[in-house]
């Protein structure tokens, strides 16, 4: 990755060292100390990973998830994964230094390289208001902000997982007006927009 990245970045609760690279892909139930734990999942990863817990501000070029969507998106959801979900299936005590007992293993996840964004940076508009209708309802926003922030900002709840133009559940339908998008899939030709890639370039009409 050519940023400087930190595991903090990931916000783990559990970090192992020694590993083999990506061996904890096919862990399937392992033990950390006094407790048991089912590997229930790989984690998905979103636009969290790209926020420095120092600064608390994102990566200009969005790394680390940048790097990881060339070799770590998964074959047959298109997630971005790095690390493993687990369920405890008891209580106990785990202490720093404990070692990683792998009880059962199972077929590996398949992944590749995701597809390529290659849209140009938009070119920065002069701030300006747009007015925005939302199934009927009619609010005033600008051009900088990505239409998500501003749905949320009017309590308008759209769903959403990444927010980083990967997952694809904040998308919307665009019936009327123009926008920048900030990510090559943010416009698909059935009509419908991603909410966290685009930021509106003029008056906007949208519905679910």
């Amino acid at each position: 990755c050519p940023a400087s990245v930190s595991i903090e970045q990931f916000r783990p609760n559990l970090v192992v060292t020694g590993a083999a690279a990506w061996d904890e892909d096919s862990w399937k139930v392992i033990r950390v100390g006094e407790v048991v734990f089912d590997v229930a999942k790989p984690c998905s990863r979103c636009i969290f990973t790209t926020v420095s817990p120092e600064r608390g501000q994102k990566h200009p070029t969005g790394e680390p998830l940048e790097t990881l969507k060339r070799f770590r998106t998964a074959l047959d959801n298109g997630d971005v994964d790095f690390g493993q979900n687990l369920i405890a299936r008891n209580s106990g005590v785990i202490r720093v230094g404990d070692e990683v007992e792998i009880l059962a293993r199972g077929p590996a996840k398949a992944y590749g390289a995701g597809e390529s964004d290659d849209t140009p940076a938009p070119e920065a508009q002069q701030q300006a208001t747009v007015a925005i209708e939302w199934q009927g309802q009619q609010f005033s926003g600008n051009n900088q902000q990505v239409l998500l922030e501003q749905l949320e900002q009017q309590g308008i709840r759209v769903p959403y997982s990444c927010r980083a133009g990967i997952c694809g559940s904040c998308r919307i339908r665009l019936e009327e007006g123009e926008v920048s998008a900030l990510k090559k899939n943010a416009v698909a030709g059935d009509g419908t927009i991603l909410a966290c890639s685009c930021v509106p370039k003029t008056a906007l009409r949208l519905a679910p």
